[in-house]
């Protein structure tokens, strides 16, 4: 690709996407005035961490990766060692990683003097194509997903496609799943696109995967700018995400977020009666590109999985929402109920 697009329609976040982004870092950094800048990343890009600090004279904190960082007891301690380190109201927080560290960071930003300036470098398909998106960020509680969070755009968000090229294949994958989730309920035609991208996305093709980010940021953004705070409409991008953070938590680190929207996904149009020819669509595409389908033996346990989906936080009353495509492209509103959870991991 020989462009950098960019995003920034009616909101807030400036939103950079394809190869070169990064050079353009100090221009959006700078256009944020800061007073410091603090590079908090996962230790497994550190060497990106370092040139981004680099080239905007800031401080790097490391931070470990994975699921299990997400507890509000590191969001203090990071918060400690921003108070020691000087940072005010005017310093930057840059996130330099994937999904849990722009959670992490995203909510420390929200929280710290009540709001400082924050970017995300997406390092993950996932993070480039859902989770730095939409300013939801959070930390865990008591092994529930993002228990406490808040709603607070990232002032810029960047996705450099060669950041991704030394992801493991399993974790490329994973932001992959989370575009086909939104085609599926959202846009027939990126639908239709991903379909014939797939041999392309698999191979992991640079310019197929700068057009499935794009793809990701127009329909999530979409969304995010007509119901920023989660109300029903904002609700289609959680398909697959009920039963699939149920299987998440059941899993207790066992199980990539990518992996169980995936195994979600079906399950949640197994439990909704969704007309077979769209799950086939669906489940063919997921297959094409390499992604688990089954739900593991181990995790078919659904009294238990009934009752870690009432404990999610979309849950009001015993009411547990899916949203789920009963036309690829058309997602509606349903709730998920005991029955019809047994039934879809029995056919599962």
């Amino acid at each position: 690709m020989d462009q950098l697009h960019e995003f920034q329609r009616r909101s807030t976040t400036r939103i950079v996407v394809g190869q070169g982004a990064e050079a353009k870092l100090p221009e959006v950094a700078g256009a944020l005035r800061p007073d410091g800048v603090f590079v908090l990343h996962d230790p497994a890009v550190s060497a990106l961490a370092t040139r981004v600090a680099t080239a905007l004279r800031g401080h790097t904190i490391a931070v470990d990766g994975g699921e299990r960082v997400k507890r509000l007891e590191r969001v203090g301690e990071l918060a400690a060692r921003l108070q020691q380190s000087g940072a005010t109201r005017g310093s930057l927080l840059i996130a330099v990683g994937g999904g849990t560290i722009s959670d992490l960071v995203g909510f420390l930003a929200a929280v710290y003097l009540r709001g400082v300036p924050f970017v995300v470098c997406a390092t993950t398909t996932l993070a480039a194509c859902d989770a730095a998106l939409g300013g939801k960020n959070g930390v865990d509680l008591g092994g529930l997903k993002n228990r406490l969070g808040t709603i607070r755009q990232p002032d810029a968000v960047i996705a450099d496609p060669a950041w991704l090229q030394s992801l493991p294949d399993e974790a490329f994958r994973e932001g992959l799943v989370e575009v086909v989730k939104k085609a599926a309920v959202l846009d027939a035609t990126a639908f239709a696109e991903l379909e014939a991208l797939a041999p392309a996305l698999a191979a992991r093709d640079v310019a197929a995967t700068t057009t499935a980010i794009e793809r990701a940021v127009t329909m999530k953004m979409g969304i995010v700018h007509a119901d920023e705070t989660e109300g029903d409409r904002r609700r289609a991008l959680n398909f697959g995400h009920t039963i699939g953070h149920a299987l998440e938590s059941l899993a207790d680190g066992r199980l990539r977020h990518g992996a169980a929207v995936a195994i979600g996904m079906l399950a949640e149009c197994r439990a909704a009666a969704v007309p077979d020819p769209v799950v086939a669509r669906l489940r063919t595409l997921l297959r094409r590109l390499s992604v688990a389908t089954a739900v593991p033996p181990e995790l078919n346990q659904a009294g238990e999985l009934w009752h870690r989906a009432q404990l999610d936080k979309k849950a009001t009353r015993g009411n547990v929402p899916m949203y789920v495509p009963f036309a690829i492209g058309e997602g509606r509103l349903v709730s998920l109920t005991e029955p019809a959870l047994q039934r879809a991991l029995h056919e599962a």
